[in-house]
């Protein structure tokens, strides 16, 4: 019987797909449901269609079939409602929530044991959620998604009768809305009377923002876990609502590509398991043979690959879901001309998109038992536990920053993770974590979060709070091969994330089984702000470690409350607080005051005390000159095609959403007219590279934004943009290049003597991922020194093996006030071919540890050790009046990298009082203090 049912549908199928054209004038469709054509007056593929226009569909088919229910499901930054259908039968949808429920039940087998189990893979419908356009330009998936929502809910074929009583299919159809709009005004801005199939035109290429990330440019495909922005949050609430088997991410590629989908390459997630690659092997062959009835071309593997839990075709993966991913080549809604002289339309795109979404459609209706089975026993396989030596449960810290653990856990729960809160001490005798050799044991306070992995997301949880996944033996062979012949890496994404270091929480992992006493966590309840000792004699004093105090500084400078702060430890009226603290004295401020502190320590969760006495008991006394005046940032930040906006969007959120703090945007070609006396803190975010500022930051632009900077302004840049500014070419910074110094290595005092190593050692998987001595620098003849020539050349050697996104170990110099509220040292993320050394006057703020400790997650070959240990990570020079902040890569990655993002938050709100001599009172701004 099921053999025939898979036969009957591949037979249907295949008919479908022989058929010419989207618009299958031969099938038969159900009265009284309208066509796109007929609702929204468009053909299929003949343009791409408008937010406002996909959403009135989704809503006439829910008003005029009972096969088609519309949920929303939350909103973009720019207000759009997101939305997603829900198509099965009636019979189906009348009891929606039930199948919902079964669902949820075989996802937890903890609670549902074989013998319930069986009736629901028996009889159950399976649940397939089709997502479409997660980037805002790549446009055929949304108008595939309409008329896949049309084909279902009006099909009256055996095919989409069959689908419909073997599935229920949540349809996303435009994931992206604002990045979609953002760039379709673009393309009607630039369209001409006939469509242009250059593909190197405007109507192709767009024009800096683009469309590809959201209203704050952020990559939502990056976005799964991080879970930053409120399209992501919706879409990861939704799937994990409805339990789905399969999950399809429909995008689009370069255009002169042609179509790509699973299986994928090495490196693979050691999380995923091997019966979901062996389903994705089926639904690959399935989709394959569609495409062959068709003659058309496509590829599996090339550039995909399965690592960064952070995809929409990755994600899943650790919920049992089968993932599959389209990449379609793009044509911006027209044509465009291929160099093999045809040419590839809208129209041909969009179908491509809706045939593998019906393929895919129809393996999971053929195969819906043996998925549903496999699907349940993914998750018992999750609740069994981990073998000796693996992370039996997790353990995260508060610390001085519990908001910032709260953020965190909040993420977890939101993705179905269980959670539990530690109501007394724990101790644990084998704790693991990133700074320590072996295991340690520990007693953990009240407070502490547990994350048992013995629970049904499991994969989940190691997929994204794992310390150092680690890649095959296999491809570090054939990465070192492909950097060695082909000066390339085969790396498509950062090689970690791990959520525990990126927060920079404290998290320990422990092989044991958990034994606490501990409650679930259902929400994580917010800490309540609160103004002790309102009435206060002589002012109020607020700690800098969590990260709450931020958002109150903020206030406070909106307030125009004098703020001061000092980088040494001091205790007051019986407590103590860290370097960084904030005091607000009472004689430098104007009443209400108090009422002023109160109502903003409610509003940001902070708590502030009321002091009597200047008078400490230990650390500077509060009335003396170590308490040093801050000064409100003034921020503009650059923006541009010759910015990254990776870089840009993590600076764009930080300033408006996390921080809430004023500041401009100027335009990159508006630079040279802008008057920077209104700012007090200049921005550059990372650039794509050094060569992209060549005209942006041309000599005279360069030479006022130095005045800008020697009158008391403060410049920081990241990435390829601090690597422009410490070019000796530019004249500007005292930082260097190593690459420009290699002859002056040793006039850098904290420059370490390279390891001895071989030039072409074989790979050894224990030198990349343990502790081992780093490669040496070349061997030299102590007869005669090596020339600068092979200096050169190994250094260019070196940088084949340049990091591509490892998360490495920073120390911090605790003292200087840029590292305040940070301890000793912190994860950092760091992709980049460029190494930072510098000496004094020049400060290092955060110093890339020794090779031997190096290393925290991720991948970071022997050479790359060698050449970035002990370099600068974060730097500060004073230029004048002002300074200038260097950090090597992007402290806010994608605005998750919260631990280093502190160095970045402390540079914008600290840095022009503690780093600057701002002009006296009734100077102006602009004017010099001396």
């Amino acid at each position: 019987m099921r053999r025939r049912m898979i036969l009957h549908l591949v037979v249907f199928a295949l008919a479908m797909w022989g058929q010419p054209g989207l618009a299958q004038e031969q099938q038969a469709y159900a009265t009284g449901i309208s066509s796109p054509k007929e609702a929204l007056g468009v053909e299929p593929g003949e343009r791409p269609l408008r937010y406002d226009e996909v959403v009135s569909y989704f809503r006439l088919l829910d008003r005029q079939s009972e096969r088609a229910v519309l949920v929303e499901n939350g909103h973009t930054f720019e207000g759009r409602t997101l939305v997603y259908l829900l198509v099965s039968s009636a019979e189906n949808l009348k009891r929606r929530e039930e199948i919902r429920r079964q669902l949820a039940a075989l996802a937890d087998p903890g609670a549902t044991g074989q013998a319930e189990a069986e009736p629901i893979i028996r009889h159950s419908p399976a649940v397939a959620w089709m997502m479409y356009s997660i980037h805002g330009d790549e446009l055929s998936g949304t108008d595939a998604a309409v008329w896949l929502a049309y084909r279902l809910v009006a099909g009256e074929d055996s095919l989409a009768r069959a689908l419909r009583r073997q599935l229920v299919v949540g349809i996303d159809p435009m994931e992206n809305p604002d990045g979609r709009e953002r760039f379709l005004a673009m393309m009607q801005q630039w369209q001409s009377s006939r469509p242009n199939p250059d593909v190197q035109s405007i109507q192709h290429t767009g024009v800096w923002p683009w469309g590809r990330g959201n209203h704050f440019l952020f990559d939502l495909n990056r976005d799964w876990f991080p879970l930053v922005n409120p399209e992501s949050w919706a879409r990861v609430k939704a799937v994990a609502y409805w339990h789905p088997q399969l999950v399809v991410d429909a995008h689009e590629m370069g255009s002169l590509d042609t179509y790509l989908f699973p299986p994928a390459r090495e490196p693979l997630n050691p999380n995923i398991t091997g019966a979901l690659k062996n389903w994705v092997h089926k639904f690959s062959q399935a989709q394959a043979r569609a495409f062959d009835q068709h003659g058309w071309s496509y590829y599996t593997r090339e550039w995909l690959e399965d690592w960064y839990p952070g995809y929409g075709s990755n994600w899943p993966y650790y919920r049992g879901a089968i993932p599959i991913l389209y990449e379609q080549a793009g044509t911006e809604g027209t044509v465009v001309l291929r160099p093999d002289g045809t040419r590839l339309t809208y129209r041909q795109a969009v179908e491509h998109q809706l045939v593998s979404s019906l393929s895919n459609l129809s393996t999971l209706a053929a195969n819906r038992q043996a998925i549903l089975r496999a699907y349940y026993r993914h998750y018992r396989e999750a609740v069994r536990g981990v073998g000796s030596g693996k992370p039996a449960a997790y353990y995260l810290v508060p610390g001085e920053n519990p908001s910032r653990l709260g953020e965190l856990v909040k993420r977890l729960l939101h993705q179905g993770i269980r959670c539990y809160l530690a109501e007394a001490p724990v101790t644990v005798p084998d704790l693991h974590d990133v700074w320590h050799d072996g295991p340690v044991r520990k007693t953990l306070p009240a407070g502490t979060v547990i994350i048992p992995t013995n629970q049904p997301l499991r994969f989940l949880i190691q997929a994204i709070l794992e310390f150092d996944p680690r890649m095959s033996t296999h491809f570090l062979k054939w990465e070192r091969e492909t950097l060695l012949k082909q000066h390339r890496t085969r790396l498509y994404e950062v090689s970690a994330w791990s959520l525990p270091l990126a927060y920079g929480v404290a998290a320990y992992w422990s092989g044991r089984p958990v034994r606490a006493n501990m409650m679930l966590l259902q929400t994580w309840e917010e800490a309540e702000g609160q103004l002790y000792n309102q009435d206060a004699g002589y002012g109020y004093v607020l700690s800098w470690r969590d990260d709450r105090a931020e958002q109150a500084l903020v206030r406070m400078f909106e307030a125009g409350i004098q703020v001061r702060a000092t980088v040494e430890d001091f205790s007051v009226s019986g407590r103590s607080f860290s370097g960084g603290a904030l005091l607000i004295r009472r004689n430098e401020n104007k009443d209400p005051l108090a009422s002023r502190l109160a109502e903003i320590a409610r509003s940001t969760g902070v708590e502030i005390l009321g002091v009597n006495t200047a008078r400490t008991s230990a650390g500077p006394d509060l009335g003396g000159n170590r308490f040093r005046l801050l000064v409100a940032p003034r921020v503009a930040v650059l923006a541009g095609s010759a910015f990254s906006t990776t870089s840009f969007s993590a600076l764009w959120y930080l300033l408006d959403q996390q921080l809430k703090l004023p500041y401009s945007i100027v335009h990159q070609d508006r630079l040279a007219q802008t008057d920077l006396r209104p700012y007090n803190v200049l921005i550059l975010p990372a650039a794509w590279s050094p060569q992209s500022l060549t005209d942006v930051l041309d000599k005279s632009v360069l030479k006022k934004i130095k005045t800008w900077v020697q009158q008391g302004g403060t410049l920081i840049a990241s990435g390829n943009s601090a690597a422009f500014l410490a070019d000796t070419a530019r004249h500007f910074s005292r930082v260097r290049l190593r690459r420009q110094v290699l002859d002056r290595l040793q006039e850098y005092a904290w420059a370490r003597r390279l390891f001895e190593g071989a030039l072409n050692r074989p790979v050894d998987s224990l030198a990349v991922w343990e502790a081992s001595p780093a490669v040496t620098t070349p061997p030299a003849n102590k007869e005669k020194p090596l020339g600068k020539s092979q200096l050169v050349q190994w250094d260019e050697h070196l940088r084949l093996f340049q990091p591509r996104g490892p998360i490495l170990r920073a120390d911090l110099n605790s003292e200087h006030w840029l590292a305040l509220g940070m301890g000793k040292r912190i994860p950092v993320l760091l992709y980049t071919s460029f190494a930072y050394l510098a000496k004094e006057p020049v400060q290092v703020v955060a110093r890339l540890s020794e090779g031997k400790t190096l290393r925290l997650s991720g991948l970071l070959w022997p050479e790359a050790r060698t050449r970035w240990q002990n370099t600068a990570y974060a730097t500060r020079e004073a230029l004048g009046s002002g300074q200038v902040i260097l950090f090597a890569d992007e402290p806010f990655f994608r605005a998750f990298f919260h631990g280093s993002g502190r160095l970045l938050i402390n540079a914008i709100l600290l840095g022009p009082g503690m780093g600057t001599s701002p002009p006296m009172p009734g100077l102006g701004a602009g004017s010099s203090a001396n």
